[in-house]
This record gives C-alpha cells, sequence and structure tokens, in this order.
C-alpha cells in the first residue's frame, strides 16, 4: 500500500503546458477516471461494503446492550 503511494507521488508531475490542447487535456481526465473506477477500496464493491458496515454496526449495538445487561444498567 504504502509502495503504490510513493510510485503514486512519484509519477505525479505537475507540468502544464499551455501548448496542449484541450482535447488532449479531456483524454488524460477519463483515463484517470477510467482507473479511478477500476480500483476498489478494500477490493470490494461498495454493496460489500455496505453489508461489512451495517454488520459491524448491529455487532456494536448488541455488545452495547449486552454490556448495559451486565453491569445492571438496564433491566428487563
Amino acid at each position: 500500500m504504502l509502495d503504490e503511494l510513493r510510485r503514486g507521488a512519484a509519477e505525479d508531475t505537475f507540468d502544464f503546458d499551455e501548448a496542449e490542447s484541450e482535447a488532449e487535456g479531456a483524454i488524460v481526465v477519463e483515463e484517470d477516471l477510467e482507473e479511478k473506477v477500476d480500483r476498489l477500496f478494500l477490493g470490494m464493491t461498495a454493496v460489500e461494503r455496505m453489508f461489512l458496515s451495517l454488520f459491524f454496526f448491529l455487532v456494536v449495538v448488541v455488545i452495547g446492550i449486552l454490556l448495559l445487561l451486565v453491569t445492571g444498567r438496564i433491566q428487563f
């Protein structure tokens, strides 16, 4: 992960050539957009990340309720 970050920082160039046409700039933006879409966070799609976050939320809620029951803060 850190190696990818270093490579990305090394590849970034901030050369703004005014002679470059707008059409060429648009192609670069499209390529960057495709590259960002292809990347997945932790190798998961958005739906998989949503279910994982819901699972973690439910685990925290259940553990919280159990701790409240054990400490006697709530009673049924």
